[in-house]
């Protein structure tokens, strides 16, 4: 009985194969090629994420430094005035009369002295989108322009406020008792790198809105 035993035992292990080299291969082949897939989605979905982000932040922290600018300069100033303005010519700049203050510039004078001035105004003539530019006057002299910011798409940046937060409607007198307002409205591809649409027409826009309330500090 024993002997019959053994060998049917001898025979059933005898039932029992492995993988062969090439089912071996094939199988790591395939493995290996899963596993690339997933690490080259994974890497593009990064890059997706890491430019959206880049791009939100960039918007943002250029719009704060323009903002932080103005409002630097606000509460350095002896005077300011709302205005209107086309160019970045001082003689362009109009102030707003017996009107709501809201405009697309600000004057602002550093002193008494009234041939110094900085003026930040909204260039309108570039076709798609505008920006925010600032030139520096000193002795009715041009010195410098500097663009602050591109791609706005509000036309009113400025507006001067009462004490209720009110538009004021009449010309602000030398003692600025005004709160003056800053609202920046822009766009900006939210994938720089890449266009949307047919034939690539298109491009994915984000759009962005900060705004400041600034008031001038006391001059005795």
């Amino acid at each position: 009985m024993k002997l019959f035993k053994n060998i049917q035992n001898r025979a059933r292990r005898g039932n029992i194969r492995g993988f062969t080299l090439a089912e071996m291969v094939i199988t790591v082949g395939v493995f290996l090629f899963i596993f690339t897939g997933v690490m080259v989605a994974v890497q593009v979905f990064g890059l997706r994420i890491y430019t959206l982000a880049a791009t939100k932040l960039s918007a943002t922290a250029g719009g704060r430094e323009a903002l932080n600018q103005i409002r630097d300069q606000i509460r350095e100033g002896r005077t300011v005035n709302v205005g209107s303005c086309s160019s970045a010519v001082s003689s362009s700049f109009h102030l707003i009369t017996n009107a709501a203050q809201q405009g697309n510039a600000l004057i602002i004078y550093p002193a008494t002295n009234t041939t110094w001035y900085s003026i930040y105004y909204l260039d309108t003539n570039i076709a798609n989108n505008f920006r925010l530019i600032q030139f520096n006057v000193s002795n009715n002299i041009t010195t410098y322009t500097n663009t602050l910011a591109l791609y706005l798409t509000n036309n009113i940046v400025f507006d001067a406020r009462d004490w209720q937060n009110n538009i004021v409607t009449n010309e602000q007198s030398l003692d600025n008792r005004s709160l003056i307002g800053v609202t920046m409205q822009f766009s900006q591809w939210e994938y720089p790198i890449a266009k949307v649409g047919p034939s690539n027409a298109w491009n994915a826009y984000d759009y962005y809105q900060l705004r400041t309330r600034v008031f001038r500090r006391a001059w005795n």
